[in-house]
């Protein structure tokens, strides 16, 4: 969500696309009707379902977001539909040559959805409170000291250039919020009822059940591609329903008692394409599914064994059984990555293209062989037999463990699946209690790969000094096209050890009545954007 800067020389991501754009641009379906309803009978209240009741509202004590969160909070910048960055919250801002010094400028009288003003003092604020009480507070790590030069002028001076913090400004988890309020009321109350300025405001959080959120009267924007810059004058409430029964959501939408659905079931998805009172929007995840690997434990340390594995998952067949909902993929960046490298991405695929017998052939020449007959390798008498973990409550991941069982078991690998919540898988991987686990991650900053595979930020077992030094310089890497370039040598490697197994990259579908009118989402998150929509009665 970069936009331009005005004096000093700009040279941060909003050069993002250049990379990307000719990647991703398939990926995703955009839409941007105008809000002009005339004369028809409209609905004033929009009714959203989500799978998952949030953890808590204050965007910066919670772990994830959703929805909810993104109505009530604002951004100072954003991604826009060309996944460049573009205004929010902010009129405009300026980057120093050297990239340690960015300047936002704010709009006069703007306000917080409870009417105090939003200055850039409270932003400040804000910024400091996020550094002490975010679980994410490492994000702002190099912001070293925040400057006010007027009620309108934020100055931040960081330790070095900093590009993956735009990663964060573009997301919710970077909106400012009211901290005066906070500090008033104290971080539990306010994580039940935070202050914001986002198009929407808190009325009411019933538990296990639903949000009331309503118009915020005060909200003021600068996205430069949604018509109304103010308070949707379509929408005077929203109201987000948590049901975490897949089906469950989208029978309530077939029947016409909500109007958007997020979290659509890969198993529902051809039926609803079909459907022509429902429009189906396609977002590319910016994250990957993947096996991660313990690198330390036999005979996972010989990378011959790794790369066994990865030639022996059939990819497409995995794509097949998930109906299309998944691109196969062979690198660690997706296309929705602001650092995706078409290029690493063919060189992956052409070293692992699915190959069962150079798989059994590498497996061979690391001293496995089937001596007894009975379909499983074995080596000095104990044959290869390995524990995958699986998420019980991710379809997709659910349902690629048998598919992987399968196509390991041909090059004479066992596999044991044991399903738990994700929560759970990952916190076993990080204890390195596991030898594989599905996983995935969903950011679309490279440096997203700091934390999974850096022998300090993210050790998962790895450990690469050489993968250390490029992810750490990368971090810090202005020019977009050097920091592609950065992080493409990084992934070389990454391929050559293979402590991940990438398998595919995610699909993911919003479902909207077609009532619904005017609606954007946004890659590469799925954002709705609803400024400019309406809902006709049916």
């Amino acid at each position: 969500m970069q936009v331009k800067g005005v004096s000093f020389k700009l040279i941060i991501p909003v050069l993002v696309i250049i990379v990307v754009i000719a990647s991703i641009s398939a990926y995703f379906i955009y839409t941007s009707q105008r809000a002009q309803p005339g004369t028809p009978q409209l609905e004033r209240t929009l009714i959203i379902a989500i799978p998952e009741e949030p953890e808590g509202l204050d965007i910066q004590q919670v772990s994830w977001a959703n929805e909810v969160h993104a109505l009530i909070y604002q951004p100072l910048v954003i991604l826009g539909p060309d996944m460049n960055i573009v205004p929010d919250l902010a009129v405009s801002w300026e980057v120093s040559e050297d990239g340690t010094v960015i300047i936002f400028h704010l709009p006069r009288d703007v306000k917080f959805s409870n009417g105090d003003p939003l200055t850039a003092e409270v932003i400040k604020k804000s910024i400091e409170r996020y550094k002490t009480i975010s679980p994410y507070a490492e994000d702002f790590a190099d912001v070293e000291r925040i400057e006010v030069l007027d009620d309108y002028t934020l100055k931040l001076f960081l330790s070095r250039p900093a590009p993956y913090l735009w990663a964060v400004l573009v997301t919710v988890y970077g909106a400012p919020v009211n901290a005066n309020v906070a500090e008033k009321v104290g971080d539990a109350e306010f994580n039940r009822n935070p202050v914001g300025s986002g198009p929407y405001k808190l009325v009411e959080w019933v538990r296990g059940s639903h949000v009331v959120l309503e118009r915020n009267e005060y909200y003021k924007t600068n996205i430069p591609f949604v018509k109304n810059k103010g308070p949707n004058p379509y929408i005077d409430r929203v109201i987000i329903r948590f049901i975490p029964e897949d089906l469950t959501r989208i029978a309530e939408l077939e029947a016409g008692r909500v109007h958007i659905v997020r979290g659509v079931p890969l198993t529902e998805v051809k039926r609803l394409k079909e459907n022509p009172n429902i429009q189906l929007y396609e977002t590319l995840a910016p994250g990957i599914h993947y096996i991660m690997v313990n690198v330390l434990k036999e005979p996972l340390n010989d990378v011959r064994v790794r790369q066994a594995i990865m030639m022996a998952i059939n990819r497409d067949e995995i794509a097949t059984v998930l109906e299309g909902n998944v691109v196969p993929w062979y690198s660690f960046l997706s296309p929705s990555n602001i650092c995706f490298n078409k290029t690493v991405e063919e060189l992956a695929e052409k070293l692992y293209a699915y190959n069962l017998e150079k798989a059994k052939e590498l497996l061979r020449e690391a001293g496995w062989v089937d001596t007894d007959g009975d379909g499983i390798v074995d080596k000095n008498g104990v044959p290869l037999k390995l524990t995958l973990l699986s998420a019980v409550d991710d379809p997709a991941l659910k349902k690629a463990a048998p598919i992987i069982q399968a196509h390991l078991a041909k090059i004479g690998i066992a596999i044991e699946i044991k399903e738990y919540t994700y929560d759970y898988v990952r916190a076993l991987t990080r204890e390195w209690n596991f030898e594989l686990a599905l996983r995935r991650f969903s950011w679309a900053d490279p440096d997203i790969l700091i934390y999974l595979v850096h022998s300090e930020y993210g050790n998962y077992t790895y450990s690469n000094p050489e993968v250390d030094r490029l992810l750490e310089l990368g971090r810090g890497v202005v020019d977009m096209v050097e920091r592609t370039k950065v992080y493409s040598e990084a992934q070389e490697i990454l391929l050559r050890d293979l402590p991940l197994i990438p398998l595919f990259v995610l699909k993911e579908y919003t479902a909207v009545s077609e009532n619904v009118k005017g609606l954007i989402v946004l890659p590469p998150y799925g954002d709705l954007i609803i400024h400019d929509a309406w809902i006709e009665k049916g």
